[in-house]
């Protein structure tokens, strides 16, 4: 109907507008960045990728590979939120009939509230998981929160940097006294009282008893821009700390983002850019414990229903009476159904 105006998901019925005859497409939305900036920051590394699809003694899957990720650093930000959820894969399981879709998210967890809530969720899991593993092979150990910060330079970029390479140091040094020690943290980036941006790193440790005193001294000395090291042994009802309340304790700075109203659009920018590609969760080797999608319902694994496979065919477990899929596959992990 002419004149008719599409009100987007959201907008109450009785707010109604006229259109301005602006040219304007309907998809367009505000974006949470500084664009401008965020082009200025993301630039070196653009002009990294189209000195790399320049080279001449390299394959054409090299060549186009850099030509896609120069193009993609060039588009603005607010072009990967729009398209979180709106395309997917149909999956398949061992139940007769069943089919599903596993939605194709834009990953941008700092940013999308739906991205955040499946990832805090699903690596929540997968900590508790490690943790529960360490602490069993590791019997009369304890497990130890340990939250670092160090003094603030206004670069997020700068101390992460920092505060990274702290931890390498301070790693190092302490197999070399102890031996090694299974642990897992996450990042976690605040306005802070100045707007600047504060950094810090919470770390699930599991370790024998030792000096608080001599584990700070040799903090301090790995990182010189350090302020403080805190250590939690036990929980608010003063119960040892577990896996799962580790996990829970992390799993809380998962789901934290950038979306909060102390974040100015420039200091989101500058942590955007300043963290690209670059992880939010670390770990010690061997933390992990291989995760195998599977229905709760018949126990086999899900896997890619659209999707030919020329290769063994996969055998269910015994407790499975509904009979697995015609044929499994190993998926890529770009298909989010690993995580």
């Amino acid at each position: 109907m002419p004149g008719r105006v599409t009100l987007a998901p959201g907008v109450m019925e009785h707010a109604r507008a006229q259109p301005s005859g602006l040219p304007c497409p309907e998809s367009q939305q505000v974006s949470p960045l500084d664009e401008r900036l965020y082009a200025e920051l993301m630039e070196p590394r653009r002009l990294v990728w189209r000195a790399r699809a320049a080279r001449p003694a390299q394959g054409e899957l090299k060549t186009v590979y850099a030509l896609r990720r120069a193009e993609a650093l060039g588009r603005p930000y607010v072009a990967k939120l729009a398209k979180c959820s709106r395309r997917g894969t149909r999956v398949k399981c061992g139940c007769r009939g069943w089919r599903g879709v596993r939605l194709h998210t834009c990953r941008q967890h700092l940013l999308c509230a739906e991205c955040q809530r499946a990832r805090a969720r699903r690596m929540g899991a997968r900590i508790r998981s490690g943790l529960e593993a360490a602490l069993a092979a590791r019997p009369g150990e304890m497990l130890v929160l340990v939250t670092l910060t160090l003094r603030h330079s206004g670069d997020v970029a700068v101390d992460r940097e920092r505060l990274a390479e702290g931890w390498r140091r301070f790693t190092r040094a302490f197999w070399k006294e102890y031996g090694k020690f299974p642990y897992v943290g996450v990042w976690e980036v605040t306005a802070g009282s100045d707007g600047h941006g504060h950094v810090h790193m919470h770390v699930a440790v599991v370790w024998p008893w030792r000096d608080w005193s001599d584990v700070r001294e040799m903090w301090l000395a790995s990182c010189p821009w350090s302020e403080r090291i805190t250590f939690v042994a036990r929980r608010r009802d003063g119960r040892p700390s577990d896996a799962k309340s580790a996990a829970n304790y992390l799993g809380k700075y998962l789901s934290k983002g950038l979306q909060t109203d102390d974040f100015s659009k420039e200091l989101r920018t500058r942590v955007i850019a300043g963290t690209y590609n670059s992880r939010w969760v670390f770990s010690s080797r061997r933390f992990w414990i291989l995760f195998v999608p599977a229905c709760q319902r018949c126990h086999c694994q899900v896997v890619a229903a659209q999707y030919r496979f020329r290769g063994e065919p996969w055998h269910p477990p015994v407790e499975c009476e509904r009979g697995p899929p015609q044929l499994s596959l190993e998926f890529p992990e770009r298909w989010g159904l690993h995580r």
